[in-house]
Parts: C-alpha cells; sequence; structure tokens
C-alpha cells in the first residue's frame, strides 16, 4: 500500500497558476510537458531545470519529435521559457502572457463558489473534531474512584478574589502597524469580482472603454481575447487618439475582418499618407475604394479577353514589310483585271 509523506518533499505552486491551467484549453502533451518540467524545477527547490535532451521527454510519454514541436508552440504562446544552447526550461509564471485558448466551458463564478463550499466544509469538519476532542478532555476518566469521604460542609469558602479582572482599553499607535504578509493582500484582492480576461487599460477612460466595446461587439467575435491585443490597441490609442482609433475599426468591421491585423494595415496606410485627422481619413479612404474599384473592373475586362483573340491582334498589328515597287504593280494590275471581270458581269 503505498504511503506518500510531505516529509519526502512536496511541489509548492500557486493555486492561481493551478487556476489558469485548468482555465486553459491545453491538450494532454502539453499538460504532460508542463507538469514534467514542474517536477524537475520547483520539485527540486529551483525556478528552472535542466532536460539534456529532448529524447528525455519520452519519461513525460511524448516522442522526440512531438516534443519538439511542441515545445516550440509552447515557448511562441509564451507558457515556458526554452534556452536551446544550454536546454534550461522553465514555466511563465506570468499567465497574463498565455496565448492558449480558454475552455468554452469555463466560468469563473462556479468555480470560485466551489472552492467556498469545500473550503466551509473542511472548517466544519475542523470545528467538529476540536468539538469532539474538547469534550474527551473534559470528560471524568474512568480510572479514577470517587472519594468515599464526604466533603466538610462546615468548612467556608474564601471570599478573596483569587484574581482580577483586567480590561485593557485599545490605544492609538504613533506608528500603525502595516501588514508586510503579501497573503494577506492576496486574500482580499480574491473577493473582488474581477473578469477572466485581467483588463490593463484605466477604466476611468470613458473613450477607450467605448474603444473596447466596439472591439469586442463587432472584432472579436470568434476570436481569443488575449492581453497582447489589448496591449496593442492601448499603443493606438495613446498614438492616434480616440477618432482615428476607431475610424480604423469601423473600416475593419465594414470590410468584415477580425482582430487587429486589419487595423493595424489601415493605422499604417494612414501614418504613410501623413493622415492626421478624421476627415482626411475618410478622404483617403474614399480615393482608396475607388482606386481599388477602378483596379478591379480593368482586371476583369482583361480576363474577359480570350487568348486566341488577343494573339490575333497582335500579329495583325505587327509591322507589315514595305513592297517593292515591282510587286506595288503587280497587286495594282490584279486589282484592275478583278474590277474589270466584276464590271462586265454586272452589265450582262
Amino acid at each position: 500500500m503505498a504511503n506518500p509523506k510531505i516529509e519526502k518533499g512536496y511541489i509548492r505552486i500557486a493555486n492561481d497558476l493551478w487556476n489558469e491551467i485548468l482555465r486553459r484549453n491545453f491538450s494532454k502533451r502539453q499538460l504532460n510537458i508542463i507538469l514534467f518540467i514542474w517536477r524537475l524545477s520547483y520539485g527540486t527547490g529551483q525556478k528552472d531545470c535542466v532536460i539534456p535532451t529532448l529524447q528525455t521527454f519520452e519519461l513525460a510519454g511524448l516522442h522526440k519529435q512531438d516534443a519538439r514541436k511542441e515545445l516550440e508552440f509552447l515557448t511562441d504562446c509564451a507558457v515556458l521559457d526554452w534556452d536551446k544552447e544550454s536546454m534550461v526550461f522553465s514555466i511563465n509564471k506570468d499567465y497574463l502572457h498565455w496565448q492558449i485558448t480558454p475552455n468554452t466551458k469555463w466560468k469563473s463564478e462556479p468555480f470560485d463558489q466551489l472552492i467556498y463550499m469545500n473550503i466551509k466544509r473542511k472548517n466544519q469538519r475542523q470545528t467538529t473534531v476540536n468539538h469532539e476532542k474538547k469534550v474527551r478532555e473534559l470528560r471524568t476518566p474512568t480510572n479514577i474512584k470517587v472519594r468515599k469521604i464526604l466533603t466538610n460542609t462546615r468548612k467556608k469558602v474564601s471570599k478573596t478574589r483569587t484574581f482580577t479582572f483586567v480590561k485593557h482599553l485599545p490605544q492609538n499607535r504613533q506608528n500603525p502597524i502595516i501588514a508586510k504578509d503579501p497573503a494577506s493582500v492576496k486574500t482580499y484582492l480574491k473577493t473582488l469580482k474581477i473578469t477572466d480576461n485581467k483588463e490593463i487599460y484605466n477604466n476611468n477612460d470613458e473613450l477607450f472603454r467605448e474603444v473596447m466595446h466596439f472591439y469586442r461587439n463587432n472584432l472579436q467575435k470568434g476570436i481569443t481575447e488575449s492581453p497582447f491585443n489589448h496591449e496593442l490597441l492601448t499603443q493606438w490609442y495613446d498614438e492616434f487618439g480616440y477618432d482615428l482609433l476607431l475610424a480604423a475599426m469601423k473600416v475593419a468591421a465594414k470590410r468584415e475582418a477580425k482582430g487587429v491585423k486589419y487595423i493595424e494595415s489601415v493605422l499604417l496606410n494612414w501614418k504613410n499618407a501623413g493622415v492626421r485627422t478624421l476627415e482626411a481619413a475618410r478622404q483617403f479612404e474614399k480615393k482608396f475604394s475607388s482606386k481599388k474599384k477602378n483596379s478591379q473592373q480593368r482586371s476583369s475586362k482583361k480576363n474577359i479577353v480570350p487568348d486566341w483573340y488577343t494573339k490575333y491582334r497582335k500579329e495583325k498589328t505587327q509591322k507589315q514589310p514595305e513592297l517593292t515597287q515591282e510587286e506595288k504593280q503587280r497587286k495594282a494590275a490584279e486589282s484592275d483585271r478583278l474590277l474589270a471581270e466584276y464590271l462586265k458581269n454586272t452589265s450582262n
């Protein structure tokens, strides 16, 4: 029978990381890699670990080719750091930068309620155990016999107090005590209703909130929300302002684009063209649309013309060689003969 004990070692990992692992849609191979690196790093009291070869990941159930592919994917998604020269691996604790799609069924509120229910269950069981322990301590031992000698009823009870009751009043300290334990701050923050996307913009900026609202309702549908996109939108908001950024997003929505890639191309075209105002942006888009429409019409007309006609026109437009004087006289005589025959036939 197995008998695991923490005396033989254990891994200390913050619950926030475990929650994020559950929230993200990792594959089985990716989870095996993360747990394998955690065991070799945090399990040995270090922040990173050394895995000499990719073949070593066979211990976690991955072939060498699959391990390389998954490691490069997790590195690109900012989940882990991989030094390919020294083969040192570590998990990125800043999960806000993870580019992994969340589980579609994940909801923070039911999960928090489930955590609260289990913590409450633990406290109730602990209270019951402490109560039973106290009752056992107060219970009279069975091995102690009752005295047969009666208590002396004539002995008076002493009226002197055996102790003094002191009432301590709170005192104002000159230097107030400040909690230095970060766990207390985390406990307070956990009580706040923080959304899953961990928005990093200033909530007091109404205009920026309007930009984010338009982005979510028109350009983000079907795309995973990531802090990187929020960072780009924040940067463009500071650089171009509310009017130009919202106008670029409307252009992207009109052309049924998704995400931030098309917005970036529109803003870059405006920047190269020197567009600084909303009216200049409208004039630029109007010219761009008409130019694009004309080019499409020319290309469509060009595609209608068949190849044989193009070849015929090319051959026809080629420069014909000049005729000699003798050839000109022969052609003129041939034309006169044909004309004479025609006139003779018509007169008959």
